[in-house]
């Protein structure tokens, strides 16, 4: 049984626990000298001696059973074991026949507490934290084994969560709504029966891969809820412009010239101009020409008619709205990774010291919840690298941020791209429950593990191991840190080989759930895959993180690619109110579920099924 406090799942108390501890004035001290580090990986055991192979004192089977050592009198028990189809547990014999005090005791394999009376693993918050931080220095220092160090106080981060309420706007509000703007009176067009704001855009000669962006980004929801409340003024953003530029260049802005790169070019402003044109109501095709040139104005070498990559003008544009929206407001970070900045990288573990490790994950992400471009607001996450030796076991840590993922298609199966797509129509239609393994097809689930599980890196690859002094191999592991409030996966379809100098298109089929729950790839589960059952909060948890709610994804836009590396074509499919349209460049087409399962995704973007509102440091305070 376990309660949630503060979006933190706490187990409920054992009593045994509890009257061993009230009986106990240090009741886990004997364990500070038996508790062992096994690099690399760094998982927790108990041997009295590092040499030591435990068995039961009972039956004398040290496996397949698990070990439990009595904690008052270090007694070593299995548990559960069947002998003649009946289920016995020396663990609990000995509880049973033994006084008080001799209920708990601890997994030698995997320094876990176990109430041997409830027949249930329990939780105590002290143990788990010493258990923890001597993880963490062994890591650090490198070696088999590491006295548990003082506990340091405890200093859960907690946040204010804020319930949503809806907005209504006052007297003044409504004056100034009505005189500025004109309301938008219901979703869809009885006319056409489609959502409002769904509007073909005019390809401009090749320019199918930004009307496929324009598409997903137009109907990003945090996005679009930004620029449609007006957050971003194009025609304030342009007089502030005008009155911070000199005389002299001021008089060719008021003249519409856009020679000044970093002057009169918003990528921010054309986005707003967009939103009001698609919102609008027309239902004609709608030409993104403006848009168009100001990104060529951004992107000088992409200034063409040829046609470019989506992905690249993906994260060319999101460049050119981070250049210009609120650079000035960004906060300074002393700590942390600073996502409005360009992406830098943070070592942890370069200090011996445990402590610094545990500030780690108060300090790692603080920007996070910084000032910001709307651009990094909405797509900006943080990925976690660690790099292990495989001879002391020393971890080092970076933090990246990053505004998608990049995946790589798995290893081809054997199955055609017509018979995956086929076979994935008829048997598992895409859900989570799919995996590559069962439906033999390649999946983004099987992607993102690939992308997280631990890769061991060639002898060419050795790193520099602070803790051995020379050149080791190592283990490295992807992570995501913290998750964004819309996740972008890129496809790597195009492979590009640099011996037989030529570059080919990868057709291969990939089957994308329309639900995704992220949680099974943050470095909370993958640390604690490493580190045991703990509930002490160790580097890696985060609320945001950990969050269930958080961390389950809808699907709402796919960008796919047909054709050829140098000849091809780029559609993008919406779902708006649980219906999925075809955006094909001016022209826009209800179609089934199934036609988009069967795409070629070469972008997929889901946003979080629920957002959470929270108070500020300003409400905070006042």
């Amino acid at each position: 049984m376990s309660s949630n406090i503060n979006g933190q799942i706490v187990p409920h108390p054992c009593p045994h626990l509890a009257e061993f501890r009230r009986t106990s004035s240090k009741p886990f001290r004997a364990l500070h000298h038996c508790l062992r580090i096994k690099p690399p990986g760094g998982r927790a055991a108990i041997r009295r001696d590092p040499n030591e192979v435990p068995c039961c004192a009972a039956c004398g089977l040290s496996s397949p059973s698990r070990l439990y050592a009595c904690i008052t009198c270090a007694t070593v028990s299995c548990h559960a074991i069947t002998v003649d189809g009946d289920s016995i547990s020396h663990a609990a014999a000995h509880a049973a026949s033994m006084p008080n005090g001799h209920q708990i005791a601890v997994d030698v394999d995997r320094a876990e507490l176990f109430c041997c009376a409830c027949c249930d693993q329990v939780y105590d918050r002290d143990f788990d934290a010493a258990v923890v931080i001597a993880q963490t220095t062994a890591c650090t220092l490198g070696g088999g084994s590491a006295e548990i160090p003082p506990l340091q106080p405890e200093n859960l981060r907690k946040r204010r969560r804020v319930n949503y309420l809806p907005w209504a706007p006052d007297l003044r509000e409504q004056a100034l709504i009505g005189s500025c703007s004109s309301p938008i009176d219901g979703t869809t067009d009885d006319s056409y029966h489609f959502p409002r704001g769904l509007r073909g855009l005019n390809n401009l000669g090749n320019t199918c891969f930004m009307n496929s962006v324009l598409q997903a980004l137009l109907h990003t929801p945090p996005l679009r809820n930004y620029f449609l409340s007006d957050r971003h003024n194009r025609y304030f953003c342009q007089n502030k412009s005008n009155d911070e530029g000199d005389s002299g260049n001021a008089g060719k802005r008021s003249g519409g010239i856009n020679g000044n790169k970093n002057g009169r070019i918003c990528l921010a402003c054309d986005m707003d101009a967009m939103f009001s044109a698609i919102f609008s109501g027309d239902r004609a095709p709608y030409s993104p020409a403006k848009f168009l040139y100001s990104w060529w104005q951004h992107a000088a070498n992409l200034a063409s008619y040829e046609q470019q990559d989506a992905h690249e003008f993906f994260i060319s544009m999101l460049d050119g709205i981070h250049e210009k929206v609120e650079k000035d407001r960004c906060k300074p970070h002393s700590e942390g990774v600073d996502i409005c900045s360009k992406p830098q990288t943070i070592r942890a573990n370069s200090q011996p010291q445990p402590a610094g490790l545990m500030v780690l994950a108060a300090t790692s992400v603080s920007s996070s919840s910084g000032d910001c471009c709307i651009a990094h607001r909405v797509f900006s996450g943080i990925l976690r690298s660690d790099v292990m030796c495989m001879a002391c076991g020393f971890t080092s840590t970076t933090y990246d941020p990053c505004i998608d993922i990049s995946l790589d298609l798995e290893p081809n199966q054997g199955a055609s791209t017509k018979k995956a797509a086929a076979s994935s129509n008829h048997m598992c239609k895409g859900e989570a429950d799919c995996s590559s393994q069962n439906c033999g097809t390649s999946t983004l689930m099987g992607c993102l593990e690939r992308f997280t599980r631990a890769e061991r890196l060639g002898s060419d690859q050795k790193f520099f191991c602070q803790q051995c002094k020379v050149r080791q191999e190592t283990l490295k592991q992807m992570s995501i840190r913290k998750l964004p409030l819309v996740s972008c996966f890129h496809i790597k379809r195009f492979e590009h080989s640099s011996t037989r100098k030529m570059s080919r298109k990868l057709d291969r089929y990939l089957q994308f759930p329309f639900s995704l729950d992220m949680s099974p790839y943050l470095s909370s589960s993958i640390l604690r895959s490493r580190f045991g059952n703990r509930i002490f909060p160790f580097d890696g948890d985060e609320p945001d993180a950990t969050n269930e709610v958080s961390s389950e994804f809808e699907l709402f836009a796919v960008v796919t690619h047909s054709g050829k590396l140098d000849a091809g074509h780029y559609v993008t499919y919406l779902r708006l109110n649980n219906q999925w349209y075809k955006c094909d460049d001016a022209w826009v087409t209800r179609v089934d579920e199934n036609i988009v399962r069967a795409a070629q995704g070469y972008m997929m973007f889901y946003v979080q099924k629920m957002l959470y509102y929270k108070a500020s440091d300003k409400q905070v305070a006042s």
